[in-house]
């Protein structure tokens, strides 16, 4: 499957305003095929109903090991995520192009009840109709007109639900290939642009965000899998300093040289822990230098303190809000 990147944004809990909106625009320009925000990941392949949902129960980032789904959209703010999500993959081609595949998402509402097809049961009733995580749609609907209204093609039935450009709701045959959006449950989005670390961190603050915290080995296996995820796979072949190999964190002893901080002001307890590439936390000693005041990860899990200026440019991490 190729893992086209992102995560979704802002996941716990308040709407983007446009600025933020551009912000995450921003972060997620260089990402190949992956589009998320904190709750959501929407990903470019175009492929039928039951491989999106396979391929979602494969991503599960931030699960603890559990499995993914298709994506719940279940309130105004998931279907407002989803609307800009699929406008990033696919821009909006006109309404003489409205039925094209690229034109609309899977999202994992399926009817379960009353197939038979008949007119009585095409009307639309939640409690026919289940979310790819076993909830029930309850009262939030985006139905588009007269939809749904279950259509037969031989032995098939319209028994999926699909979103558009405009966040409306249409059922549709499975054998249709859309591109598809995740529930997205980890912390973090990453970026591919290449930026200095001051600039990494205004870029997140920007998408309404803060450059990551990583606190215990759990979270660094995190942010390996989404760099593998976001980023693409790991090259081997790369030179260990290679700037693709590494990525922007929060951290800092720029106030104070020798006590790291992350970048909302709280200490950094699993500094001790880390996994430092030796002979690192090493502050540039080796160059008579002392501005080794910023940290990055490898995509293999190991830590360095770094440089901000000198045209030190890296993809970085920015964390989601509430985790």
């Amino acid at each position: 499957m190729k893992l086209l990147t992102l995560i979704a944004l802002l996941g716990s809990v308040h709407c983007l305003n446009k600025q933020q909106i551009a912000g995450l625009k921003n972060l997620l320009k260089n990402l190949d095929g992956v589009y998320p925000t904190c709750q959501l990941v929407l990903f470019s392949d175009l492929v039928d109903y039951d491989t999106a949902e396979r391929n979602c129960e494969n991503f599960d980032i931030g699960t603890g090991g559990g499995t993914g789904n298709l994506a719940t959209v279940n309130d105004e703010e998931k279907n407002v995520d989803l609307k800009l999500l699929l406008e990033m993959a696919y821009p909006y081609k006109g309404e003489d192009n409205r039925w094209d595949d690229d034109q609309w998402v899977w999202a994992g509402m399926r009817k379960t009840q009353n197939n038979d097809g008949s007119k009585k049961n095409r009307e639309y009733n939640a409690l026919d109709w289940e979310w790819a995580d076993g909830s029930n749609p309850g009262e939030f609907s985006k139905w588009m007109k007269n939809q749904p209204d279950q259509r037969k093609d031989g032995d098939n039935l319209q028994n999926q639900m699909r979103i558009n450009h405009h966040g409306q709701w249409d059922d549709t045959f499975k054998y249709k290939t859309h591109p598809y959006a995740c529930d997205y449950q980890g912390k973090y989005i990453l970026s591919a642009t290449m930026r200095t670390w001051s600039g990494a961190k205004l870029a997140c603050e920007k998408a309404g965000l803060m450059l990551a915290k990583v606190r215990s080995d759990q979270e660094v296996n995190e942010m390996i899998k989404a760099g593998d995820s976001f980023l693409g796979p790991r090259d081997e072949s790369l030179k260990t300093w290679n700037a693709a190999n590494w990525i922007w964190l929060g951290g800092s002893d720029e106030e104070e040289e020798g006590v790291w901080k992350w970048v909302d002001g709280t200490p950094m307890e699993y500094f001790d822990r880390m996994n430092w590439r030796p002979p690192n936390p090493d502050n540039a000693a080796y160059l008579k230098d002392s501005t080794q005041n910023y940290l990055a990860i490898s995509r293999w899990g190991q830590f360095d303190d770094s440089y901000d200026s000198r045209q030190r440019t890296r993809p970085f991490a920015c964390q989601c809000p509430g985790t």
